[in-house]
C-alpha cells in the first residue's frame, strides 16, 4: 500500500488534478503489490485486517449519515470507517480540523473526537469557545452550512439509525442569514444594490428570509476492506480520506475588506461575491503565502490593497452568492516567520540514475540552497551526498523557485532529500525541509 498521505491541500483544484479519491486509487492499483498497511484498530479495541485477496473501493460523494458508535460516514452507497489507528498510526480526517487554543485549526478529527462531525456540536454554545482564549479577536459563530443536505437536515425522522437535528439546521440558516446580514454592512457600497435579496434576505421580514438549499458535505476516500474476527467487513480508507462541505474555488481582484468583531466575522469582496471566513469549527480558515507557508490572518489584512490585490480563495457556498472561506491562496510571506522551503513534482528514475523535483524559497536573500540526497541502508544507516542547487528571484514578489536535477548517479538506497538554506556569508544553516521521496521511486 501506498504511504498514507500530508493533509489535504486544495491547490490541485487549481492546477487540474484528477479528484483525490480517483488520483488515490489509481495510485492505490499501481502499487498495490507493495501493500504496507494490513492491520486498524477500531476505537472499541477491534483488530481489523486486510481481506484476501486485496478489496479497493473509493468514495467522492455527499454525506448520507453517521453512525456515531463505530465511527462510521455512509457516502455513496457505502458505510466507510474511521479507525483509531491503521499500522499504528492515528487516522485523521484531512479537510476537517479541531481547534486549538490560538482558534485555528489543530488537527484532524478522528475516532477519538468524530462527534464533533455533528452539526449540533458545530453549532451549540460549547463549539471549541472553552478552548479560545477571549482576547484572540472574533470566536467561531458557528455552522452556516449543515454537513447534511438542507431537505434531510430539515426532517424529523423517528429512525434511531439516522442522524438528523432540525434544531441544529434552524440554528445554521440563522447563523447564515446573520452573517451575511453583518458582513453586508461592512461592504454595501462595492455590493449590488439586490444583494442581500440575491443572497436570501428577501425584504426586512426575516419570516421572508430563504435560505438557500445546499447539498450534503463531500467525503472522499480511498482504501482497502478489512473484515473483523468474525468476518464482518469494513471500508477503511487507509489510502485517503478527506471530509468538505463544499470545494469551490474563485479568483480575482479584491475590491473592498473588514475586519470583524464580537458578532461579525471577518470578511472581504471579489466581484459581487461576498466571501466571509469560515466560522464553522469543523472546518479550517487559513491563508496560505508563497509556497503555501500559513500566514496569520493579520498579515492578509495588512497587505491586501483593495482594488489592486490578487488572490484565489477555496471553501463552501452557500447559495449563489456568499462563500466561507477555508483558504486564501496569496503570494504574500509573513515577515516575523522564518524562511519556508517547498519540494514537489518528485521523478526519482532509479533505473536512469536521475532524480529532479522542483520547489519555492520564501525568503531568498543572502542565502544559498543546497540539496542532500540522503540513502538509507537496510540497518538503518544514512550516508548524504550534497550539490548546489540554483535560486531564480522574482523580481516582483521577491521569492525564488528553483529546479533540481541530479543525473548519473546511484538511486538504489535513496529515500529522502533534504533541502537546506545557507547562509551566503557564514555557510550557516537557516532553514532545512526534508521529503520521504519512497513513493515516488520508480
Amino acid at each position: 500500500m501506498v504511504p498514507l498521505p500530508p493533509s489535504h491541500s486544495r491547490r490541485s483544484l487549481l492546477t487540474g488534478t484528477l479528484p483525490h479519491a480517483l488520483a488515490a486509487l489509481i495510485s492505490l492499483g499501481a502499487f498495490a503489490s507493495s501493500a504496507r498497511a494490513q492491520t486498524a484498530v477500531m476505537l472499541d479495541g477491534r483488530v481489523l485486517t486486510q481481506k484476501v485477496p486485496l478489496s479497493l473501493f473509493a468514495t467522492e460523494g455527499p454525506v448520507w449519515n453517521l453512525d456515531l458508535a463505530n465511527q462510521g460516514i455512509l457516502v455513496t452507497g457505502k458505510k466507510v470507517t474511521i479507525p483509531a489507528t491503521v499500522n499504528g498510526t492515528p487516522l485523521k480526517i484531512s479537510g476537517s480540523s479541531v481547534l486549538g487554543q490560538d482558534g485555528e485549526a489543530l488537527t484532524g478529527i478522528g475516532a477519538t473526537d468524530f462527534a464533533r462531525l455533528l452539526d449540533a456540536n458545530a453549532v451549540g454554545t460549547d463549539r471549541d469557545l472553552g478552548r479560545v482564549a477571549a482576547n484572540l479577536g472574533p470566536r467561531r459563530l458557528g455552522a452556516s452550512r449543515s454537513l447534511f443536505s438542507t431537505s434531510e437536515a430539515r426532517r424529523a425522522t423517528a429512525n434511531a439509525l439516522l442522524i438528523r437535528d432540525p434544531q441544529a439546521q434552524t440554528v445554521i440558516e440563522q447563523n447564515y442569514f446573520q452573517m451575511v446580514q453583518r458582513a453586508h454592512q461592512a461592504h454595501a457600497d462595492v455590493l449590488p444594490a439586490d444583494f442581500l435579496e440575491r443572497a436570501g434576505l428577501r425584504g426586512t421580514t426575516p419570516a421572508d428570509w430563504v435560505y438557500p438549499p445546499t447539498s450534503g458535505g463531500t467525503l472522499k476516500s480511498a482504501g482497502h476492506v478489512y473484515v473483523d474476527a468474525n468476518g464482518s467487513e469494513f471500508y477503511v480508507p487507509d489510502v485517503e480520506v478527506v471530509i468538505e462541505l463544499s470545494e469551490n474555488v474563485a479568483g480575482g481582484v479584491v475590491r473592498s475588506l473588514a475586519r470583524g468583531d464580537s458578532s461579525r466575522p471577518d470578511s472581504f469582496v471579489m466581484d459581487d461575491l461576498l466571501l466571509i471566513f469560515n466560522q464553522d469549527p469543523r472546518f479550517g480558515a487559513e491563508v496560505l503565502g508563497l509556497g503555501e507557508a500559513v500566514i496569520p490572518r493579520d498579515e492578509f489584512f495588512k497587505q491586501v490593497v483593495a482594488g489592486r490585490t490578487s488572490c484565489d480563495v477555496i471553501g463552501h457556498m452557500v447559495g449563489d452568492h456568499v462563500m466561507f472561506v477555508q483558504e486564501v491562496l496569496t503570494e504574500f510571506t509573513d515577515p516575523t516567520a522564518g524562511i519556508h522551503i517547498t519540494a514537489d513534482r518528485f521523478s526519482i528514475n532509479v533505473g536512469a540514475g536521475e532524480a529532479r523535483w522542483r520547489g519555492t524559497v520564501d525568503k531568498p536573500q543572502g542565502v544559498r540552497l543546497v540539496a542532500v540526497l540522503i540513502d538509507t541502508s537496510a540497518q538503518g544507516v544514512e550516508t548524504r551526498r550534497t550539490f548546489a542547487v540554483a535560486l531564480a528571484i522574482d523580481p516582483l514578489t521577491g521569492a525564488a523557485t528553483y529546479s533540481a536535477r541530479n543525473r548519473r548517479t546511484n538511486l538504489a538506497n535513496l529515500t529522502h532529500i533534504e533541502m537546506q538554506v545557507l547562509n551566503q556569508t557564514t555557510g550557516a544553516l537557516e532553514a532545512s525541509e526534508r521529503f520521504d521521496i519512497r513513493p515516488f521511486r520508480q
